[in-house]
């Protein structure tokens, strides 16, 4: 296979090879718009992208209610294009889902994009091939999680950063470090894990070292300056013209962004002012804590959220998300580097330089999410496609080093690729039993991976004195045997109950206790439509504070306690509905002075107060006080699940109380 050109693109690719990209993401298309309209977001994020899609201001902000007086928990960038998509298609489950399926076509591309500048148009079929059957890529990018836009993100940086090492043009590196802090707008320092990765590939592209430094820095800084740059204009606008950070105790953007949702998920108390900091052992003593319940404890004894597990990464339930391609990606590591990264007395070639610059690139990045995943809470799977770019450029990186070696003279080189396919079967033995695969699709898959391994075989052992078309067959057979598998799990998204859900992404049944008893049946197709509804409670609840005047004249429809309850009600009614307590329960939105200020004024005068409401809730206390008396109660029940996959909150007792 010769060497791709510099800057190989797939419309000078010859026709099979462009129909074989557009197969591969039509049908990765295809999977994760099947069942669409059934998914639906976790309703926290759901009510804020729908809030966002009705006002300017909160689409800025990234505000949780239409009235926009609390941020999210997290930065907003991920639910801006759900809030665009809703404006412009109108509220459905599938227009605030239609983004990530954009997003992750986006992704299978970029991948094909960079195996081809890699390693030719086979390498760029083999990547393309295994990020769309990825499972985790196949549920997330169905559903609307703020993964999507930074696994994205990540993907197009890396495009972007290869065609600057190729060209050696600084605005190529320019725009991968925008897109870098792109993805901190959707999921914060997770953005930051493929930072690593690009220093130690430039170091490694640019024989100069003055100009690789240079580099180096530069797409370090832009990232990070990018990355900050809306947070330090939400930080110098005055508070009182700016919604309230939710994740902050203290009405720090920072606080919510580097401690509740940073330095806090490793070392829990580490940064003052987020929620959560003053709660336990905090800084090093936690972070020691959690090292050593890592040490001692097997992930299978843990649950999905709770404290750091050395053995959560091959464990269930991530293992059967993400884990399938773990061999042919350790494989890829040492190929490429035996290959690429050994001297031979003179200076490397360019070529031969930014090989190896991806190879190290793709281990580095690997490596990074690896350590970081390990060593913190990981609430819900799709936190482990931060490892599916690099692992698929990895495993394309295995097939194309141990294809050029499959035309090795001597027979031991010509095994290796076969010995990959083998090594993977045997992980796949002890991994099938766990992911609880249905025959119908497991028994076809193994069937057409052992066919395509015996070719591959059949190529090694008899070399050139193979028959033509076996040995023209090797390069596809061998691909199809280290995909079939997760091509078979990636299936399972076409029955709708295999598909997880946008508060917890998972493809199969082992990640909600299922049992070998569930049968897999394709669901009808369900590409469009679909929009949430209000318990019968709640939907009373609503009409009572219509009938007493709530939402009327511009007024929010009640203030409420509990996120849970307000998040209903945006999402299905696009009400205005204030809430205390944020996401936690513990931010402090309003004190009961402004409360009784704004009953004063006549901006508000409906209050919903939680049954366990804590005594000093300001809510209550305003509800509760002179001159408010109770209209109704009802039971309301949690429409959704929460991010973690258990239930938002029990069955809870709600007042609506009357304040003139």
């Amino acid at each position: 296979m010769t060497p791709a050109p510099a800057l190989a693109r797939w419309w000078r690719e010859p026709w099979w090879a462009r129909v074989s990209l557009a197969l591969i993401v039509g049908g990765f298309v295809v999977l994760t718009c099947w069942n669409l309209s059934r998914g639906g977001d976790f309703s926290f994020y759901e009510a804020a992208a729908r809030s966002m899609s009705q006002s300017w201001r909160a689409l800025f902000f990234g505000a949780f209610d239409p009235a926009a007086t609390v941020t999210l928990d997290k930065l907003s960038g991920f639910a801006v294009p759900q809030a665009l998509s809703i404006r412009l298609f109108g509220m459905s489950i599938s227009a605030i889902a239609l983004p990530q399926v954009v997003e992750g076509t986006i992704t299978v591309l970029a991948c094909a994009v960079i195996g081809l500048r890699w390693g030719g148009r086979g390498a760029g079929l083999v990547a393309a091939a295994a990020a769309a059957s990825t499972p985790i890529f196949v549920s997330m990018f169905a559903h609307p999680m703020e993964d999507g836009l930074l696994t994205m993100s990540l993907a197009v940086a890396v495009v972007w950063w290869q065609r600057a090492m190729l060209t050696s043009r600084w605005w190529s590196l320019l725009v991968a470090a925008l897109f870098v802090g792109l993805g901190f707008q959707a999921k914060m320092m997770a953005a930051w894990f493929v930072l690593p990765a690009l220093i130690v590939a430039t170091l490694f592209a640019i024989p100069d070292r003055r100009r690789a430094l240079a580099r180096a820095g530069a797409v370090t800084g832009v990232s990070v300056a990018v990355s900050v740059a809306w947070m330090t204009v939400f930080a110098a606008i005055p508070a009182g013209s700016r919604p309230y950070v939710d994740g902050s105790t203290d009405d720090d953007i920072f606080a919510m962004v580097f401690g509740y949702n940073g330095l806090n998920r490793l070392a829990p108390g580490a940064y003052p002012g987020s929620v959560g900091s003053s709660g336990g052992p905090g800084g090093v003593a936690a972070t020691l804590a959690s090292i050593v319940h890592a040490l001692s404890t097997p992930a299978s004894s843990s649950s999905h959220g709770s404290l750091p597990t050395l053995s959560k990464l091959v464990e269930l339930p991530l293992v059967t998300q993400i884990g399938w391609l773990y061999p042919a990606a350790l494989a890829g590591i040492v190929l490429g580097l035996w290959r690429y990264g050994r001297r031979r007395g003179r200076p490397a070639s360019t070529a031969r330089r930014l090989r190896f610059a991806l190879v190290a690139a793709a281990a580095v990045w690997l490596v990074t999410a690896a350590v970081v995943l390990t060593f913190t809470r990981v609430p819900h799977t799709a936190y482990v496609a931060s490892l599916g770019v690099p692992m698929v450029l990895l495993t394309a990186i295995a097939w194309r080093e141990g294809l050029r070696l499959l035309r090795a003279r001597h027979l031991v080189p010509r095994l290796v690729l076969p010995a990959v396919v083998i090594v993977q079967a045997a992980w796949w033995a002890w991994l099938i039993a766990r992911a609880l695969l249905p025959a119908v699709l497991l028994i076809p898959a193994m069937v057409i991976g052992a066919a395509g391994l015996l070719i591959g075989l059949v190529a090694a052992l008899r070399g050139r004195s193979a028959p033509r078309p076996v040995r023209r067959a090797a390069p596809f057979a061998l691909a199809v045997a280290l995909l079939c598998l997760p091509v078979a799990t990636s299936l399972q998204v076409l029955d709708a109950a295999r598909d997880g859900s946008g508060g917890d992404a998972y493809v199969g049944t082992t990640a909600v206790g299922g049992n070998r008893d569930e049968v897999f049946t394709v669901s009808s197709p369900a590409p469009w439509g679909g929009h949430p509804s209000l318990t019968p409670a709640l939907a009373q609840l609503v009409a009572e504070a219509g009938r007493h005047g709530g939402g009327a004249d511009g007024t929010p429809l009640f203030v409420t306690d509990s996120w849970s309850i307000s998040a209903q009600v945006i999402d299905v009614t696009g009400a205005s509905v204030l809430t205390d307590g944020g996401y936690s329960g513990h931010v402090p939105v309003f004190t009961a002075d402004q409360l009784t200020a704004m009953v004063k004024a006549g901006r508000v005068h409906l209050f919903a107060v939680a049954s366990g409401a804590p005594e000093g809730d300001p809510v209550r206390e305003v509800a509760t006080g002179p001159g408010c008396s109770a209209l109704t109660t009802a039971t309301i029940s949690p429409a959704k699940e929460a991010a973690d996959g258990r239930p938002a909150s029990k069955a809870t007792d709600v007042t609506l109380y009357e304040c003139r």
